[in-house]
C-alpha cells in the first residue's frame, strides 16, 4: 500500500478503525501468495481416482495418476487398481470406469465372471440387453457369488441371474463339480476388453485388492474373444477346452506380450521357467498359493542371489506354500486386509508383469477356465511395482510359532 493511500485511511477512519480496516487489507491481499507459494502444483483434490486416457494407470483414493519412471505406457493398455480403504466406499468403486463403456456398447457384450453380483453392472448388462445389444454371459453358478443384500442393492435381495433372465441376456452356467469356470473378462464390441483379477462383484469392487486391465488391440481381444466362444457357444470347459488362441505371443507396439489359457496352455510351467529366469528380483501378490513346482523354483532363484519377496492372501495361506517359503528364510508376508487380496501377480526383474485370473495351484493349472498376460514392460511393471509395495508394506510377517517347518 501507498504511502499516500495509508495517509487517506487514517483520515477517513479514527486510529483504532484504520488499523483494522489495514490489517484486513493485508490478510486478503497477502495471505493468498503465501498460500499459493506454499501449495505444491499436484496437491489439487483428485476425484475418487483421475481421468484416465489410454496408456495410463490409475489408483484409487488417496494416489495419484502414475507416471513410468521408465518409458511410456502402451497406448493400448489402461491399468486400475483398487484401494478397499476405506471399505464399502460406494460409487468409488473401479466399475465407474467399466460401467460407461457398457452404457456405450452398440453391438455386442461378452462377459464372464466368477463371481457376479454388483448391482450397477448387472443392471448395465441387463439395460444393454433391452436396447438392443448381444449380451452374453458365462458364470459359475456352483460355486460363484451370484446375489447381494447391501447398500449397493438398497439394503434389498438382488438377484444378478434373474435380473439377466429378465432382460433376455444369453446365460451359460459353467459351475462344475470338478474346476472352477474362474476367468474374468468383458468384451465390449469387439474394441474393448477387461481382463484381470478382478470379478464383476460388491467384494471386488469395494473390498478387496484387485487390478483391472483395458485393453484396446485386436488381437488380444481375438484371443479371448475364441476363449469366450468356447465357453459360451461349445460349452467346453477346463480339461475339455481344446481350443488354441490365434496370438499366443506377439509384439504390440514394441511391447513382447505373451497370453495363455488355462488349463490348456501348461500355465504354471511359464511362471516356473520365468521365475527360473530372473536375475534380479521376483515380487509376486497371490490370493491362492499352494503349487510346490512355483515355490520351489522361488528358493532356488533366492539361493542363487536374486530378490524374491512377496505377499499371500492371509486366509488359508498356512496351509500353502508359505511354509516352504518362509522356513527358506525368504522374506514372505500376508496380507493387511481384513476382506481379501485377490492379486495373481508376479513382477519379474522390474521388467515383465504376469497378471491374470490365474492363482498359483494345481487345480488352477490342470483343472480350473483361468487365462494369463506376461507383459514384458518396465513401465508396466513399474506400477505394479508401486503396487506390490504398498500391499507388502501393509502386511504381516508370520509368526514363526504359527508355521511348522520341517528339517
Amino acid at each position: 500500500m501507498k504511502q499516500s493511500q495509508m495517509n487517506s485511511l487514517f483520515k477517513k477512519y479514527p486510529v483504532p478503525m484504520a488499523i483494522i480496516v489495514l490489517l484486513a487489507i493485508v490478510a486478503f491481499v497477502v495471505v493468498p501468495q503465501i498460500q499459493d507459494a506454499l501449495t505444491p502444483a499436484t496437491a489439487t483434490p483428485l476425484p475418487n481416482a483421475a481421468s484416465v486416457t489410454p496408456g495410463s494407470a490409475t489408483l484409487m483414493p488417496g494416489a495419484v495418476t502414475l507416471a513410468p519412471a521408465t518409458g511410456s505406457l502402451p497406448a493400448w493398455l489402461t491399468v486400475y487398481f483398487t484401494d478397499p480403504n476405506p471399505p464399502d466406499n460406494l460409487g468409488h468403486g473401479i466399475d465407474q470406469y467399466v460401467q460407461p463403456v457398457l452404457d456405450a456398447a452398440a453391438q455386442t457384450i461378452d462377459v464372464t465372471s466368477f463371481d457376479l453380483n454388483l448391482p450397477n453392472l448387472v443392471n448395465a448388462l441387463a439395460n444393454a440387453s433391452k436396447r438392443g445389444v448381444k449380451v452374453r454371459v458365462v458364470y459359475d453358478g456352483t460355486n460363484g457369488s451370484l446375489d447381494v443384500n447391501n447398500a449397493a442393492s438398497g439394503n434389498k435381495p438382488f438377484d444378478a441371474i434373474q435380473t439377466l433372465k429378465n432382460a433376455n441376456v444369453g446365460l451359460v452356467n459353467g459351475g462344475r463339480s470338478s474346476g472352477l469356470m474362474h476367468d474374468k473378462m468383458i468384451i465390449v464390441d469387439s474394441k474393448i476388453l477387461f481382463m484381470g483379477s478382478w470379478n464383476l462383484s460388491y467384494n471386488d469392487s469395494y473390498r478387496n485388492n484387485n487390478n483391472l486391465l483395458k485393453i484396446t488391440d485386436p488381437r488380444l481381444i481375438a484371443n479371448y474373444q475364441a476363449k469366450f466362444n468356447e465357453l459360451f457357444v461349445d460349452k467346453h470347459f477346463g480339461t475339455h477346452a481344446t481350443v488354441k488362441i490365434p496370438n499366443p505371443s506377439l509384439v504390440i507396439d514394441g511391447v513382447q506380450v505373451e497370453n495363455y489359457m488355462a488349463p490348456e496352455d501348461n500355465v504354471m510351467a511359464k511362471l516356473v521357467q520365468s521365475v527360473q529366469g530372473a536375475k534380479k528380483s521376483v515380487h509376486y501378490m497371490i490370493f491362492t498359493y499352494t503349487h510346490a513346482d512355483l515355490s520351489a523354483a522361488m528358493i532356488a532363484s533366492s539361493k542363487a542371489g536374486v530378490d524374491v519377496e512377496g505377499v499371500i492372501e492371509d486366509r488359508g495361506a498356512s496351509e500353502g506354500a508359505l511354509p516352504a517359503l518362509f522356513c527358506a528364510k525368504l522374506p514372505v508376508k500376508t496380507d493387511g486386509n481384513k476382506y481379501t487380496m485377490h492379486h495373481k501377480v508376479i513382477i519379474i526383474d522390474g521388467q515383465t508383469v504376469i497378471t491374470g485370473s490365474f492363482n498359483f495351484t494345481k487345480s488352477a493349472d490342470t483343472e480350473n477356465d483361468d487365462n494369463v498376460l506376461v507383459i514384458h514392460s518396465a513401465a508396466v511393471a513399474a506400477l505394479y511395482e508401486q503396487e506390490f509395495q504398498k500391499i507388502y508394506g501393509a502386511g504381516n510377517v508370520p509368526a514363526a510359532a504359527n508355521v511348522k517347518c520341517t528339517k
